[in-house]
């Protein structure tokens, strides 16, 4: 077991200030017209029947234009996952109407619904993707923004339970705290789940890096999530500006020494209906032992921020 001892400083919160263009605006004529897609992707659920996709034509004065579009399988197939509610295949564009919208039928074919809409059965299949891009831009140009990959979200996820919002409570600077954090699935890993905001870095204003840290589930005996074992150690994808990255450690009460070997746990809490309503932190499991709590620091900078025993959450 490693055992760190380090002083323990604050790390202030660089501001950014927006610079200055002082270079004159570039000249656009509608010889530059071009179409793109708003978006290069978009996530929607498998239960939502239709989703709109917008495209916009970038012109000046306005150009009316018909540009013509395809669907491209991936692991989402066309007939069974998806359609193209217009078979035409093509967007009509006028002066004023500059962006237009791809309608697209959703599937949800392993599920059945009652008389009152209610969603029944269902099937894990994994979250499913397909590609729209354009096929001619007509009288404009194309553009970089030319394909918009559509991913379906399997609502069957081993994990759904769990996944989502949450507003999650602890023991920070010495006081009790209150803050959301988002559960989200792993790309490849059923039962991986990752935490938005462990260890309420929000309150110091690290909103928008990607300061997240994992979880590995464990199931209990009706298949539903039981216990999060989150290993620590684990560095962020952010890099801060001394090169190092943002790492979960385990703190001691006495806020002496941090560990960055071992884990903490979660137990998920359900109702009488089997849906998950709250989730209970054991810092004391860790290596930092009795009255630990959880701290985000910097190598060679200090802390962001930390939290303290009682740590629960609440499923919004």
């Amino acid at each position: 077991m490693k055992k760190i001892f380090t002083y323990l400083t604050i790390v202030a919160v660089a501001a950014f200030a927006a610079s200055c263009n002082t270079n004159n605006d570039p000249v656009f004529d509608d010889a530059d017209a071009f179409v793109a897609f708003d978006k290069a992707a978009m996530t929607c659920l498998e239960t939502a029947k239709e989703i709109s996709v917008p495209v916009t034509l970038a012109s000046v004065a306005g150009i009316a234009t018909t540009i013509s579009y395809e669907a491209v399988d991936g692991t989402a197939k066309s007939g069974v996952n998806y359609d193209l509610s217009d078979g035409t295949g093509t967007l009509t564009f006028s002066e004023t109407g500059r962006t237009q919208y791809i309608k697209v039928k959703i599937y949800d074919p392993e599920a059945s619904y009652t008389e009152e809409g209610e969603r029944e059965g269902g099937a894990y299949t994994g979250d499913l993707k397909f590609t729209l891009k354009f096929k001619s831009t007509g009288d404009v140009n194309n553009s970089a923004d030319n394909s918009c990959t559509i991913t379906i979200s399997d609502l069957d996820h081993p994990l759904s339970a769990i996944l989502g919002d949450w507003t999650f409570e602890a023991n920070c600077r010495g006081s009790m705290a209150s803050w959301p954090c988002e559960l989200k699935k792993d790309a490849d890993d059923d039962h991986m789940v990752w935490f938005y905001d462990l260890v309420y870095l929000s309150r110091s204003g690290w909103d928008g890096w990607d300061i997240s840290y994992y979880g590995n589930v464990t199931m209990d005996e009706k298949n539903r999530p039981a216990v999060i074992t989150i290993p620590l150690g684990q560095k962020s994808e952010y890099t801060y500006s001394n090169g190092e990255n943002v790492t979960l450690y385990s703190v001691d009460a006495d806020f002496n020494y941090i560990y960055d070997t071992g884990n903490v746990s979660a137990t998920i809490v359900y109702d009488d209906a089997d849906h998950a309503i709250g989730i209970v932190f054991d810092l004391d499991g860790s290596p930092a032992g009795e009255g630990a709590g959880l701290i985000a620091y910097i190598p060679d900078a200090g802390t962001i921020n930390y939290v303290y025993p009682p740590y629960t959450g609440t499923k919004d």
